[in-house]
């Protein structure tokens, strides 16, 4: 769902060659996969539900495969969002979804830091992983949150690293390069 072209172009400034597709057979020819999104939490599972790519996003990381979830594409693998719901998720990863704290503006739109460089963040939900141990990278808008996600294979970011100039760019580099 959403920002497939600038996500596509981003990659491929980082150096990959990229093939957009909802087709499981020729998603599963590729090295590596990226669900980037916009959106619904629940529209978007529904979406991959649909086209069958819930059940290629689980073999895919039951197998060990390279996995890049950006913003709502990470948000998805967790248990379940209260956005519209409960919404259930993949259930991939243990944790929720839910809304930024109150009081704070959301959507949080703009430039916040994660790991001493700059993102660009555009969301009203957060992931909170079961484990803290899985969590990379804090971000801090009226209350701490995952911004950057290690698992296995799976490495997700909340924020949105194809708008985020250099320092996203140089993150995709490092993601392709792992």
């Amino acid at each position: 769902m959403g920002n497939l072209r600038s996500v596509a172009k981003a990659l491929e400034a980082a150096g990959a060659r990229v093939t957009v597709s909802r087709d499981p057979r020729e998603l599963g020819r590729a090295e590596a996969l990226c669900v980037p999104g916009q959106g619904i939490f629940g529209r978007c599972v529904d979406n991959l539900k649909s086209a069958g790519l819930d059940d290629l996003v689980r073999t895919w990381i039951d197998d060990e495969r390279p996995y890049l979830g950006i913003c709502l594409g990470l948000q998805v693998l967790f248990s379940d969002s209260e956005e519209r719901g409960p919404q259930p998720g993949l259930g991939i990863l243990p944790g929720r979804v839910a809304k930024l704290a109150p009081g704070v503006p959301v959507p949080h739109i703009g430039w916040n830091v994660v790991n001493d460089d700059y993102f660009y963040f555009d969301h009203s939900y957060a992931v909170h992983p079961a484990d803290d141990g899985i969590v990379a990278g804090w971000c801090e808008h009226g209350e701490r949150f995952a911004a950057l996600v290690r698992s296995g294979p799976i490495f997700g970011v909340q924020f949105h690293p194809e708008k985020s100039s250099s320092a996203g760019i140089a993150l995709l580099e490092s993601w392709l390069a792992a």
